[in-house]
């Protein structure tokens, strides 16, 4: 009788186990935003406004205000998505290390303000010619460019300069590899951050 209650116990200690286990995947939600509609906005978008600026004049528009213009008609096109990318209103705020936060902009003012949560981030990988989307998840995605005449247009190249500006380490960014929300999630699960008996 006690050698049979010594293999109920450790069925049960394995079992909990491997349920544990299981949980700790299943139960997280992948994110409600799709990485790749996002990039296929973004650059769109790139390539829509170097249109923009090519029709104005290269010499007549001051970079830096390429880069907000940008930002602003990202803006625009991620919120004028359909189907939508998000129920909320999506904010961007162009950054100074040439990255675009995109944040649930709940009372519309255009502003990241406390306590709005934070949904994506679009990097330019220069050395690669990708653009990146991270997501608050931890998920990565990335779109390369169709060619490398972007690379030379003003909004490109007023964004490296950002970057360069800011100190980003380029290599780190160039090394970032694309990653599934369920993978980053396994990973946090790996580390030991659990939101388990918390």
């Amino acid at each position: 009788m006690g050698n049979i209650g010594k293999y109920v116990m450790i069925a049960a200690v394995i079992a909990g186990f491997y349920f544990y286990g299981q949980s700790n995947t299943s139960d997280y939600v992948e994110d409600d935003i799709d990485l790749n509609v996002v990039l296929d906005i973004t650059v769109d978008t790139i390539y829509s406004y170097e249109d923009t600026i090519k029709a104005q004049g290269e010499e007549s528009v001051d970079s830096d205000a390429a880069f907000m213009g940008f930002t602003e008609d990202l803006g625009v096109n991620l919120n004028n998505a359909l189907p939508a990318i998000y129920t909320g209103r999506i904010g961007v705020s162009p950054q100074n290390d040439a990255s675009v936060y995109a944040f649930d902009d709940k009372n519309a003012n255009k502003i990241a303000d406390e306590g709005e949560l934070g949904l994506f981030v679009i990097e330019i990988d220069g050395e690669n010619s990708r653009v990146i989307a991270s997501s608050q998840s931890g998920a990565v995605n990335d779109h390369h460019f169709s060619g490398t005449g972007i690379l030379t247009g003003l909004l490109i190249g007023s964004m490296l300069n950002r970057q360069r500006g800011a100190g980003v380490n380029t290599k780190s960014l160039a090394s970032k590899k694309p990653v599934t929300a369920k993978a980053a999630a396994r990973a946090r699960a790996g580390s030991g951050s659990h939101s388990k008996g918390k």
